[in-house]
């Protein structure tokens, strides 16, 4: 998973502005964050010992900082499963690499003791993060009595470009959840400061402009978010409604048409919301048979959609 890709939501809630202005608070209340490398398949570990010492990767997690921790500190929540057979007793120990450092910068103070056999554990280590290491590796090693390492697992490296600012999202997301969508603009804007890279911070500050009313801006944030997130396809959807509301129906359908093209083989939510703003899109630009092809989708994916009766009569009259 991209370390940049902070907690998303479709940019549409709703029908026509008031439908894009009420909150969706599902997706906000996930208070850990997998990074990169965070699973099995994106781990590297050596290969079976042949006495079959072995060490895997389970799940690398970090608690997201409170809006009062220092902006500056990660705690990184590793668990690994062992299995430990060339020796009665053993120990595991997780240490940190910086960029593409040879030497490890940081190690969990004392070796975890093991006996042989397989099991589970899960391993802390707290960094405080510096301007010049943009990447940071995590190895934990199982060892023999005699301090030799007889099994590994490493994540691959872990961006921390979108860290610096993470703070001042996570004081965003607490004003959006409160409606107070100045004060979430004020502090997506702290982090874009602090993380002028990490393209979610656009596409949550485009979103929050547009409960603002503040479309241009929001189109202004969503093309950015769009250029460091190409394939993003809630950005587009954002952009996409933005452009309806200041007019630009044509370049709506655009940028909606993106997003559906790219829907995976099962529709989700995005493509539920692309499809109808689409529909009002072309709608606004008398494209009759379009906006009746695009409402229909809209409520093949979402059949208990809440606003099923308002878009049927919408069907109705275009019909």
């Amino acid at each position: 998973m991209n370390t940049q890709q902070l907690p998303r939501r479709p940019a549409l809630a709703g029908t026509g502005k008031r439908f894009l202005k009420d909150p969706l608070r599902g997706l906000l209340g996930a208070m850990l964050l997998v990074l990169a490398g965070a699973t099995p398949a994106a781990a590297q570990s050596q290969p079976p010992a042949p006495a079959s010492d072995r060490m895997d990767l389970v799940g690398l997690t970090t608690l997201q900082p409170t809006p009062d921790s220092p902006p500056s500190q990660v705690r990184f929540h590793t668990t690994v499963n062992y299995r430990l057979q060339s020796a009665e007793t053993g120990f595991v120990l997780l240490f940190l690499f910086e960029n593409s450092a040879s030497d490890s910068t940081q190690q969990t103070g004392n070796g975890i003791p093991v006996a042989r056999g397989s099991g589970q554990m899960v391993l802390d280590i707290d960094y405080t993060l510096k301007p010049d290491v943009h990447s940071l590796t995590l190895v934990a090693g199982l060892f023999k009595s005699e301090q030799k390492m007889v099994a590994w697992v490493s994540t691959n490296p872990i961006d921390m470009g979108p860290w610096p600012g993470r703070v001042a999202f996570e004081k965003a997301m607490a004003a959006r959840l409160d409606s107070n969508y100045v004060l979430a603009d004020d502090e997506l804007s702290a982090a874009i400061q602090d993380a002028p890279q990490t393209g979610n911070y656009y596409y949550w500050r485009g979103d929050t402009r547009v409960r603002l009313d503040e479309y241009d801006a929001a189109v202004t944030d969503f093309s950015r978010a769009i250029e460091l997130m190409p394939k993003d396809r809630a950005s587009w959807v954002g952009r996409g409604v933005s452009r309806l509301w200041v007019g630009d129906a044509q370049g709506a359908i655009d940028d909606l048409s993106v997003s559906i093209d790219a829907t995976p083989p099962t529709p989700d939510e995005i493509t539920a919301w692309a499809y109808r703003a689409r529909g009002l899109a072309r709608a606004s630009l008398g494209q009759t048979d379009g906006a009746v092809a695009d409402y229909t989708a809209y409520l093949s994916i979402s059949p208990a959609a809440k606003d099923r009766a308002q878009i049927e009569a919408w069907i109705a009259d275009l019909t």
